[in-house]
């Protein structure tokens, strides 16, 4: 057995004034090898000479924590923390040892651990303890062993309530290509100090971990509030996938030059996500790491176009989209498990809905004005909007069968269209889908969940 600066079990008993030395334990950590891993001792810590009894036969076991959501993946070259959670109702002092395997036989080193405080430490299969600033160990003797020190040993014993402690640290997962990696543990509990061999009791458990996507993927690209197919230039677009960011927000002053967005091109990364349409930049507004709002570039030429999303150098495979000369939508609010339409009444100001289901929002009346907004009416700068300019082609816009009277329509900001309508003196008290239509015999989407609440 390796000798370090520890009180270590013996594999023979030395007998030194009446008192066997093996009552000592393993206060300091075990010695590298007792996980029950392929190679290591198959009893864990139960050995002639060190712990006794029957393995996992006690009432306690075990646990590797993986981070929240995390259903048993692992992406190359990025840490993660984990937790070994060791329970046992009936000892007061909790160790561990944990080492994480891959390759043929899972013999092989898996990545490399890193302590987060004082309660663990790392060996390597030589016995030394790794040091901090050094992250692997000799290629002779390359397999790591992360466990207890003794300052986690008497924190498991000084902690409350009794019954369980856990141990937490690093790992980061070796790079892409390394397949499956398979993590053990051995878990010893005991009666608290002085620590014992007997009575003890020994767990051990297991993980196996895939390697996740290294990159962003696209599933779906859509016009961001009627989820249509295909869009236009200057127009708001959904991007649906997975690990699209590593965070969730919209953009912030900060994020345009000068601190401002007053006067300020849009910016064309958030968070080190950067998206291209048709080998152009978009502006992006919104990142997450399953969606993200964007606004096509200028000038996108019709037919398919190519996008792709770039998360922190991590470019994903094309996503094939369409880009038409109009493809019409009403900006959205959901309120009540209905769809209303972001609009205004002329002369209050007031949002456009029903107060019964939002408080604060007003019905629309007969022969008022209402401004809706819109996306996608016609292709538009995919930028910054100087200033209002009015949409020349024809609108009509409906509420069910009854055509309401376009006074005009223009591009306000970047992406966004405002329609003035006038609603008829004759319409009837009732809920109605909303639809409209531009010129190329581009229509707005089926209004049966876009309603618009109307009455005296």
């Amino acid at each position: 057995m390796t000798k370090r600066t520890k009180l270590l079990c013996a594999k023979a008993a030395v007998v030194l004034m009446a008192v066997p030395v093996l009552i000592y334990a393993h206060a300091f950590g075990p010695d590298p090898g007792y996980t029950a891993a392929p190679g290591d001792n198959p009893t864990s810590c139960i050995f002639s000479g060190c712990h006794v009894g029957t393995l996992n036969s006690g009432p306690g076991n075990v646990k590797i924590t993986l981070p929240a959501g995390n259903s048993g993946t692992y992406v190359p070259g990025q840490a993660m923390q984990l937790l070994v959670q060791i329970t046992d109702s009936t000892k007061a002092a909790y160790g561990f040892q944990l080492t994480a395997r891959m390759g043929t036989g899972n013999t092989a080193q898996a990545g490399d651990f890193t302590s987060t405080d004082s309660n663990t430490q790392i060996l390597c299969a030589d016995g030394s303890v790794l040091k901090v600033n050094v992250q692997s160990c000799s290629a002779s003797f390359s397999t790591q062993y992360i466990e207890h020190s003794l300052t986690g040993y008497s924190a498991s014993i000084k902690s409350t309530p009794k019954g369980s402690f856990t141990y937490s640290f690093n790992w980061t997962p070796p790079a892409a290509g390394s397949g499956t990696v398979t993590m053990y543990v051995s878990a010893n509990c005991g009666p608290g100090d002085p620590p014992v061999s007997s009575p003890t009791s020994v767990y051990t458990s297991k993980v196996t971990l895939s390697p996740a996507a290294s990159g962003p993927t696209i599933t779906n690209v859509a016009d961001a509030e009627s989820a249509r197919a295909s869009f236009t230039s200057g127009q708001w677009v959904a991007i649906y996938g997975n690990s699209l960011s590593n965070t969730s927000r919209t953009w912030g002053n900060s994020d345009f030059t000068g601190g401002t967005a007053v006067g300020s091109p849009l910016p064309s990364k958030l968070d080190g996500v950067s998206v291209t349409i048709g080998g152009l930049a978009a502006s992006v507004y919104y990142v997450s790491p399953t969606q993200l709002n964007v606004l096509s570039p200028s000038n996108l030429p019709l037919g398919s176009a190519a996008v792709v999303v770039s998360n922190n150098g991590s470019v994903s495979s094309a996503f094939t989209a369409t880009v038409v000369q109009s493809s019409p939508s009403f900006f959205y609010y959901a309120a009540g498990g209905n769809l209303y339409p972001l609009a205004v009444h002329l002369t209050s100001g007031k949002l456009v809905g029903d107060p019964a289901v939002l408080a604060g929002t007003e019905k629309a009346h007969p022969g008022e004005i209402l401004e809706f907004f819109t996306n996608g009416m016609a292709a538009a700068p995919g930028g910054v909007i100087v200033a209002a300019t009015t949409f020349t082609p024809t609108v009509t816009v409906s509420a069910g069968s009854t055509s309401l009277s376009v006074l005009g329509a223009a591009l306000l900001y970047a992406g966004e269209f405002q329609v003035n309508v006038t609603m008829p003196t004759s319409i009837a008290t009732g809920s109605y889908p909303l639809s409209m239509t531009v010129p190329n015999g581009s229509t707005s989407t089926s209004g049966v969940t876009i309603t618009l609440p109307v009455g005296p």
